[in-house]
């Protein structure tokens, strides 16, 4: 063999090593139907505010809220004008 072409051979032992990754793990569906449908309204209103569509975010707060409205809450304080109004009064 000629002698420059040695000179590559040896070059040539230290490799590469390629490792392929392996896919992620997905975490289990542990989360219920409602936090799932507020991520979906999230991800609907970050797409809308991304591209600068103004009905499509004033939708997604709307789905958002809808959503929000269904889940079983306690309310804490009447939302009326009146009790507003008798609040007020209490306070002076």
């Amino acid at each position: 063999m000629l002698p420059f072409l040695k000179k590559r051979q040896e070059a040539q032992i230290s490799g590469l090593q390629i490792k392929n990754r392996e896919p992620d793990e997905k975490p289990e569906q542990d989360q219920d139907d409602s936090s799932a449908a507020i991520e979906a309204c999230a991800a609907a209103l970050i797409s809308a505010i991304h591209s600068h569509d103004a009905k499509g975010v004033a939708e997604a707060m709307k789905d958002a809220f809808e959503i929000l409205e269904s889940m079983p809450h306690e309310e804490v304080e009447p939302h009326s004008y009146d009790a507003q109004n008798i609040k007020a009064g209490e306070n002076e």
